[in-house]
């Protein structure tokens, strides 16, 4: 209805929707706007605790990483290429860049409140502890097939979310039939 308009121009016919008529006024045009999202370089070091390592020494040793690139004594890469218990590690511990819903979000969390250069204490996440570092940050453009995926994507952890409380709930209901009504203190 507005494809051939200029701004400042109402379209000659109405436009009916299940509300009502509709006229319609452009009034401004953009030509190139697209869709942006913000994007994170961050690197880490991840310590997984096991008999050898507790949580708390790993909590510790990665609290000395912190100090000694902090004081110039080593890189953020040095330690990681040395200490990191993943894949990143050859890269010293560089996640690449990456857009917002890329990791677990007790990660996603310390990561978004770091300033750029900025080093996080040990954050705990279901693979260890990390010491997360934010290199840099820009704001992308998606094209319409990346806008899509996104859409797809956010689309799927919305039903999945669903899907799993609707799950959790059949699953109490559930025992409590088993257990014959809700457990009584």
């Amino acid at each position: 209805h507005v494809r051939g308009l200029q701004p400042g121009e109402v379209a000659p016919t109405l436009l009916r929707t299940g509300a009502g008529f509709h006229a319609l006024k452009l009034l401004e045009k953009r030509e190139g706007t697209a869709f942006t999202v913000p994007q994170t370089r961050v690197r880490h070091i991840l310590l997984r605790p096991s008999q050898q390592l507790s949580a708390e020494a790993a909590a510790r040793r990665l609290m000395e990483f912190k100090r000694q690139i902090l004081s110039g004594q080593a890189t953020f890469e040095q330690l990681a290429r040395e200490n990191s218990e993943d894949g990143s590690a050859v890269q010293g511990g560089d996640l690449g860049w990456t857009t917002a819903g890329s990791f677990v979000p007790e990660f996603e969390q310390a990561m978004n409140a770091l300033p750029v250069g900025g080093i996080s204490d040990p954050v705990e996440s279901r693979f260890g502890l990390h010491l997360i570092q934010v290199v840099e940050r820009r704001q992308i453009s998606l094209d319409a097939r990346e806008q899509r995926q996104l859409a797809r994507n956010m689309l799927r952890e919305r039903k999945f979310a669903e899907a799993y409380a609707d799950w959790l709930r059949e699953l109490r209901a559930r025992a409590y039939g088993e257990l014959g009504g809700p457990p009584q203190l």
